[in-house]
């Protein structure tokens, strides 16, 4: 069965790439190479990726502003995970590879355990969504447009500045229809919050990212709950 998980490893260096795409490839994904940011912004914009591993420092564009450039200039990549690649210290750059809309980071040097631990939990995971029951109920078009509707609601979680007690009342209503909708992972990681465990809110963020570039990527009858 052909691998279905497609990540780009974006590094100037050959034998990190090399490296790193065997360990991957042997772990399930499809890996694709670029040795540059503008052949990063390139491929992102040929093929539609599962997660983004992005170096930091590299000739020409950095990996800072490449992530920028995609989040900001190509729309099919706009929710895929990006995670900083890099040597550099932790601390500030994880900072400013937020800021540039990046994910989270993996260290360098890296050994394979660690390289498949670290990019495991953004592997798109679990059953077909929706439930076939669900489609066969309301029909494709109904589905896409509560879909969407989901999607809506997770981008404005994502993006609101809620007090504790708004952010437990509206991951109280995510944890529910997410479940719904078959995004297993996102419920269980929700309905944590709802009940206060501040401890699963980044985890929470990033399974909801992980759903919105699902719903933006998959289609009926190819498609994978998270």
């Amino acid at each position: 069965m052909p691998n279905r998980y497609f990540i780009l490893v974006v590094d100037d260096e050959p034998a990190n790439r090399a490296l790193a795409a065997g360990i991957l490839g042997a772990a399930g994904w499809q890996v694709h190479e670029a040795d540059s940011g503008d052949r990063a912004i390139a491929a992102v914009r040929e093929q539609r990726y599962d997660l983004i591993l992005m170096d930091i420092q590299m000739p020409g564009r950095d990996g800072f502003e490449t992530a920028r450039a995609i989040r900001s200039g190509v729309d099919s990549a706009a929710s895929v995970p990006i995670l900083a690649f890099t040597t550099v210290p932790p601390g500030d750059a994880i900072e400013r590879a937020r800021a540039a809309g990046m994910d989270g980071h993996i260290a360098k040097p890296f050994t394979p355990e660690t390289l498949v631990a670290a990019t495991n939990p953004w592997r798109p995971s679990g059953g077909p969504f929706p439930a076939a029951s669900l489609v066969a109920i309301f029909g494709e078009a109904e589905i896409a447009k509560l879909l969407d509707r989901f999607r809506t609601q997770l981008a404005e979680a994502l993006a609101a500045e809620d007090t504790p007690v708004e952010r437990k009342a509206r991951a109280h209503k995510i944890a529910g229809i997410s479940g719904t909708l078959g995004f297993a992972e996102v419920s269980r990681l929700w309905l944590a919050v709802s009940e206060g465990y501040e401890s699963a809110w980044e985890e929470a963020r990033a399974a909801a990212r992980r759903a919105i570039h699902r719903i933006d990527t998959d289609t009926f009858g190819d498609q994978t709950a998270v």
